[in-house]
């Protein structure tokens, strides 16, 4: 038992360097820089899409949650990024007494509306995950559930146990395994029209717009990093792994406006790329209409803390 236990401790912390190792680290101006990012995004921030997908993908959270045993009614649940409150509402919907904590004041505000609108149980807290002290916060090991969903906002090993040491139960984890958000070959066209461009590193970064497992928002751990050092653990978690295709056609000048802001949000970009990225869109519409195919896998999981 004992050497089962000393293997374990050491494949462990194998995955553990692993994931140290391939993610640099923020510096200190990063909180202020991720709250002025979301900011900018918060007016219309998970506002796409039809109501009926949004409602799916929490219906399936609060499926999984129930597969491993919890049940909100009563509970202390404590939200990272919560954003909008994509999970918060439900949960707090379903009789939890819910912390939502963000870095964006404005994410905030538009769950405040909701909260006074539905007078919700959500306490709103507007805090970095990078820097939180969770004993000064009073978090650790209080909360019967912690979530972090598909968030920059536990983006390496130090956040994640971080998380982790705040739950006296259940956590619930998600993030990107593979995106795949262009058109196949013409999407890679454009990245060698633009060259460096396309790929540049965010201002107190350092990282790719995509790290390692897919995960979107930097050098981060997408689902690899997270279930492995988990496992490795002695924990077994519940996964579910998900893959959504989608076809899009838009105008070519509305298509490249889409691309242009998107890559604003990450880093500034000159007249002359702006003319590159527009010129290519209205070069693959031949009849003024763009065609776009996406993919994207990921991934999320629920374990207990208390048993493994």
């Amino acid at each position: 038992m004992a050497a089962k236990k000393t293997k374990l401790k050491e494949n462990a912390q194998c995955w553990a360097d692993l994931w140290t190792a391939s993610v640099k680290k923020s510096d200190p101006a990063a909180d202020k820089q991720q709250a002025a990012r979301w900011n900018e995004r918060a007016d219309h921030f998970g506002k796409g899409g039809d109501d009926e997908r949004r409602q799916k993908k929490a219906d399936d959270v609060m499926g999984l949650l129930k597969e491993a045993g919890f049940s909100p009614k009563g509970k202390k649940v404590l939200d990272i990024g919560c954003g909008p409150g994509a999970l918060s509402i439900p949960l707090a919907r379903n009789g939890a007494k819910v912390t939502a904590l963000d870095v964006a004041s404005g994410m905030l505000d538009r769950l405040k509306e909701t909260i006074a609108k539905e007078n919700l149980s959500i306490t709103t807290v507007e805090a970095s995950w990078y820097s939180a002290d969770i004993d000064k916060l009073g978090y650790r090991k209080k909360f019967d559930l912690v979530i972090a969903s598909m968030t920059p906002a536990v983006r390496d090993l130090e956040t994640f146990d971080r998380m982790m040491a705040c739950s006296k139960k259940y956590c619930y984890y998600s993030n990107f395994i593979k995106r795949d958000m262009g058109s196949g070959k013409g999407h890679m066209e454009l990245h060698k029209i633009l060259g460096e461009s396309s790929t540049a590193k965010r201002p107190g970064h350092g990282d790719p717009d995509h790290g390692p497992a897919g995960h979107e928002h930097g050098g981060g751990p997408g689902m690899v990093y997270p279930f492995m050092y988990l496992y490795t653990l002695g924990y077994l978690p519940i996964l579910k792994l998900n893959h959504a295709s989608r076809h899009q056609e838009l105008p070519w000048a509305e298509a490249a406006d889409k691309m242009i802001d998107g890559m604003e949000k990450r880093h500034p970009l000159s007249g002359d790329i702006k003319k590159k990225i527009r010129a290519f869109y209205k070069d693959n519409s031949p009849d003024g209409t763009y065609r776009s195919d996406s993919d994207t896998y990921s991934g999320m999981m629920v374990w207990r803390v208390d048993k493994h």
